[in-house]
């Protein structure tokens, strides 16, 4: 479902923001805006499908409607004429992602034994990025091949996301939170006062993170401005996320053996060195590289923070601590999007985006290095 699901979301992403930009005529502002908004609904989705799914004790019929939703909104893309279009269905489309997106994460931590957890993410987020791998892949030769028919390649993106409806439908078993395994516990708001310290303290982390982790779309107007042709701009993605499937894996493994919030801190440092690189490395070269270990960035940290909010609380709360992760992170978004088109449209350059990055991941890094030396004295 994770590799299915984004191979059909990277054969829109990679092509809209040149598609808004350059087509429809959106600012950068506009287009930081649109995103942030979309991926602020993402997150607020999140938190209400986490919750239910706790509450409801049933994690697939959500993530089966989000799937569903996933696959109409691919049409209203190549559909899609205007500014006011697209705006609607990113909103959709993230929205949808949010339906199923906390709800799966929980029935992964269902699904795997304590000890594998860290693998059992790295393995999910792996397969993710290789399905973006394969998404690009397909956006750059449609595009090659049709002379630049952005609308043909959002009409493919709905294939996929069909077979990921009929995987979830067919296959995907899901386990009973009824069990002796997991306590039937009434869901009430007040459990999460039984979550930890270090539970909100990694959410102050990712907080800080989520803010300098803006749109992935800024990379790509970043590249086209360094002389990236449209047909092209899908490979930049897919290296990017040939890292990221690399890595998220052995990362995985590592954090089932090894202190999982040093790793995390050495993946947000490699998000501090992604942005002084752009600032300081204007080329299409040096983006490529930047977008390389931006790849690096996310193999490291995507895993590690699931596996992070998962081990950090019960059974019966891991919706809820999921939609608590996601309602920061939503909010972090909205705010790193709308900075980062403001910066650029300020400076007259995408760069102006990745001095906002680089003062944000800053402090992420700093907060998390205090976290871990609080926890030791």
């Amino acid at each position: 479902m994770s590799l299915c699901w984004s191979t059909a979301s990277v054969m829109v992403l990679s092509l809209l923001p040149i598609f808004l930009c350059e087509v429809l005529g959106a600012s950068k502002t506009t287009f930081g805006l649109i995103e942030g908004v979309a991926v602020f609904l993402a997150f607020a989705a999140k938190v209400g499908s986490g919750i239910l799914s706790d509450y409801w004790k049933s994690r697939k019929p959500l993530i089966m409607w989000g799937t569903f939703f996933s696959i109409l909104v691919k049409i209203l893309f190549a559909l899609s004429n205007s500014i006011l279009w697209i705006f609607a269905a990113r909103s959709i489309d993230r929205f949808s992602k949010g339906i199923r997106s906390a709800p799966a994460d929980a029935l992964i931590a269902d699904l795997s034994p304590h000890d594998q957890q860290g693998r059992s993410y790295g393995l999910r987020y792996s397969l993710y990025a290789l399905g973006t791998v394969l998404g690009g892949y397909i956006a750059y030769w449609v595009m090659r091949l049709s002379d630049n028919n952005f609308r043909l390649v959002f009409w493919l993106s709905t294939v996929p996301a069909s077979i990921a409806f009929i995987v979830l439908w067919v296959v995907v078993k899901a386990p009973s939170l009824s069990s002796p395994a997991a306590p039937s516990k009434k869901w009430q708001w007040r459990q999460a006062y039984d979550l930890p310290m270090i539970f909100w303290q990694l959410l102050g982390v990712s907080f800080l993170l989520m803010l300098a982790r803006f749109s992935e779309g800024f990379l790509t107007l970043r590249a086209k401005d360094l002389g990236w042709e449209t047909k092209n701009l899908p490979l930049l993605l897919v290296g990017y996320e040939l890292v990221n499937a690399g890595v998220a894996l052995p990362i995985g493994m590592l954090a089932d053996r090894y202190d999982r919030k040093t790793l995390l801190l050495s993946g947000i440092i490699v998000l501090t060195i992604v942005n002084i690189l752009i600032l300081n490395w204007p080329s299409a070269w040096g983006l490529a590289f930047a977008m390389l270990l931006a790849g690096l960035h996310m193999g490291m940290t995507q895993g590690l923070i699931a596996t992070l909010v998962a081990e950090n609380t019960l059974p019966n709360l891991r919706g809820t601590a999921f939609a608590l992760y996601y309602l920061t992170s939503g909010v972090a978004v909205l705010i790193g999007n709308y900075v980062a088109g403001f910066l650029a449209d300020y400076y007259s350059s995408t760069a102006g985006a990745f001095k906002g990055g680089l003062v944000f991941s800053s402090l992420s890094a700093l907060y998390l290095f205090w976290v871990i030396k609080s926890k030791k004295t």
